[in-house]
């Protein structure tokens, strides 16, 4: 039977991670999965903790690309995606094992199903667990179950940071149809070695260009670079 859902998951040197991560989606209580990790050209162990899930479980694929960046291999994943949902998970973190099932389960005709999420430490801590209240209020792709026909042509933008703010706009300049559902089972890692962790001056004015530049409603655009202007001033 073919997958229903696909999940992809770039990675770029996340040995230390990826186990748990991939562990997670093996252990997902909805079998009728698919996972793409798509090896971002790494240059650690990953590829050989990728390769070990494929070769006992057909539902992992291995795909490795040159060293591009994150938003490159997602975007190579949603290349080759054939099922009717997808859904995006960093090599850092990990899910709740009845994860796929529940957002499943509230899909109905809506074409996006916004979940919340919890920060995790390396040590375990949750520091924080977070709702939507918003459809825009995650900038994030993670966190959602999208219907595959509403993000087939919508792509992440290369060679900057905060990419998946982009991508948010750009699906959200669509106007699909969205569910809040109140349910937390997306894991973040707090990794200070993550690419969002740092950034300058000329990095944010090509990111607010970026903003400026999406068919996202005008009103939405001004709120996202108010936030971020807020976020980079911390």
């Amino acid at each position: 039977m073919p997958a229903q859902v696909t999940i992809i998951i770039p990675v770029y040197n996340a040995e230390p991670y990826l186990e748990q991560c991939l562990r997670s989606i093996a252990d997902q209580t909805y079998a009728g999965w698919l996972a793409i990790v798509v090896n971002d050209g790494s240059t650690d162990g990953s590829l050989r903790v990728a390769e070990r899930f494929a070769g006992t479980d057909k539902r992992f694929q291995v795909l490795t690309i040159p060293h591009a960046g994150q938003s490159a291999a997602r975007n190579a994943g949603l290349e080759i995606v054939k099922s009717a949902y997808v859904c995006f998970l960093d090599a850092d973190d990990w899910l709740d094992s009845n994860y796929l099932s529940t957002l499943l389960e509230h899909a109905g005709s809506y074409e996006v199903v916004q979940s919340g999420y919890r920060r995790v430490t390396n040590a375990g801590a949750v520091t924080e667990s977070r709702l939507p209240k918003h459809f825009y209020q995650f900038a994030s792709p993670c966190m959602r179950l999208y219907r595959t026909a509403v993000v087939q042509d919508v792509r992440f933008p290369l060679g900057m940071i905060y990419e998946d703010v982009i991508f948010s706009l750009r699906l959200w300049a669509k106007h699909p149809t969205y569910r809040l559902i109140p349910y937390i089972g997306y894991n973040y890692r707090l990794n200070p070695n993550s690419t969002t962790s740092h950034y300058n001056q000329s990095a944010q004015q090509t990111l607010y260009a970026a903003i400026r530049n999406t068919q996202a409603p005008w009103w939405l655009k001004m709120y996202t670079i108010l936030r971020l202007k807020f976020h980079f001033r911390k």
